[in-house]
């Protein structure tokens, strides 16, 4: 077994009055650098993107009752199909390769009006993993407005020369609870309800799109891309470039 001892300060001070070189293992040593860091990716992925856009005139006839629909805060209309995008604080959570749940919060609102009547709809929310909507009626906050039709089932598309990846998570429509018009005839004096069925609501194509970024700076955001099932499409070996060669357009399970 080998040993050593220690050789004190003055020992060495000793051998360089008198000349003798110091040996190599008491010569002066730069600090030592401080380790690599390698910084994760959070689980919580930021969205962005165009939101929900939902005609509302195929739900109801608005103009038959009276009713005047517009976009404001930012949100915008189109002959009745109002388009909310997505705000901030919006995020998708994945985990070991999984989404575990995430949250669309939609910028804007629906402002409804008969004559001097009027109530707003806003503070929109989606759950991505139940796909229950809330919004404020009026002043009326966090109401069940209805539900995003089959939420697990989505499309991802991703476009040459882009690391975001649009989720589109509204492919089935989505279904808005009867509760809604009942609300908005009590707040306008008008008799929506009547158009639907009071005990089931009514089914509305509509879009949800948002985008997520698949790279955080210059690295691969692997588990949200593993996470959605892309990594069959994506080169991963070639890093960010791999996502800007990729075009992609798949259907998925998102849980």
């Amino acid at each position: 077994m080998s040993s050593y001892r220690r050789v004190s300060a003055v020992a060495v001070a000793a051998l360089l009055i008198s000349g003798v070189t110091a040996p190599a293992a008491l010569a002066a040593t730069p600090e030592k650098a401080p380790a690599a860091t390698t910084v994760a990716p959070t689980p919580d992925t930021p969205l962005i993107g165009a939101g929900l856009s939902l005609d509302l005139n195929a739900a109801v006839d608005l103009e038959a009752h009276g009713i005047v629909a517009v976009g404001i805060g930012g949100a915008s209309d189109d002959n009745g199909t109002v388009s909310l995008t997505v705000g901030k604080g919006s995020r998708i959570t994945h985990k070991n390769h999984k989404i575990v749940s995430g949250k669309v919060l939609l910028q804007g609102g629906i402002q409804l009006s008969k004559g001097a009547k009027k109530v707003v709809v806003s503070n929109v929310a989606v759950d991505v993993k139940t796909g229950l909507i809330t919004a404020k009626i009026g002043a009326k906050a966090n109401v069940r407005i209805g539900t995003v039709n089959n939420p697990a089932e989505a499309k991802v598309e991703l476009l040459e020369g882009s690391t975001n990846a649009t989720l589109k998570l509204g492919e089935q429509g989505i279904h808005l609870n009867a509760g809604l018009f009942a609300d908005l005839d009590a707040q306008l004096g008008t008799c929506l309800t009547s158009d639907i069925d009071a005990s089931a609501g009514v089914d509305v194509d509509a879009v949800l799109d948002v985008d997520a970024n698949l790279a955080v700076g210059a690295k691969l955001n692997t588990d949200l891309i593993v996470a959605l099932g892309l990594d069959a499409d994506i080169d991963l070996n070639l890093g960010v470039q791999g996502l800007l060669d990729a075009v992609v357009a798949v259907d998925i399970s998102l849980f």
